[in-house]
């Protein structure tokens, strides 16, 4: 990656790796080694499972808890997928207001 920014390659996706090692934005920086840049892609896969388990172990918690909302979710589900077998495409799942509304009170 580095080679391909010293010799002016421009990537088809940037990165955040890009980021780190693009010279114009680390001016007067030091440039990471490969152990400060596998730290950084460390971090960001930690933290964004730490976060995302964190809120899933919430809600699966409050769901058991009070039975009612339980109960609204699982037919929400249920009537957009009647079918058990079928998959459950995104597109589907983020129209389910319900079941939205417990994904975003469990990540705040």
């Amino acid at each position: 990656m580095q080679d391909n920014i010293n010799q002016g390659v421009k990537p088809g996706r940037r990165t955040i790796f890009h980021n780190l090692l693009d010279p114009e934005l680390i001016a007067g920086s030091n440039v990471p080694t490969v152990d400060d840049m596998a730290g950084e892609a460390f971090s960001m896969c930690v933290a964004a499972s730490d976060t995302t388990g964190n809120a899933l172990t919430t809600a699966t918690y409050q769901l058991i808890r009070n039975t009612k909302i339980y109960g609204l979710v699982k037919g929400e589900l249920r009537r957009a997928f009647p079918d058990p077998n079928q998959r459950f495409p995104y597109a589907t799942l983020e129209k389910l207001p319900y079941l939205t509304g417990v994904v975003k009170e469990a990540q705040r």
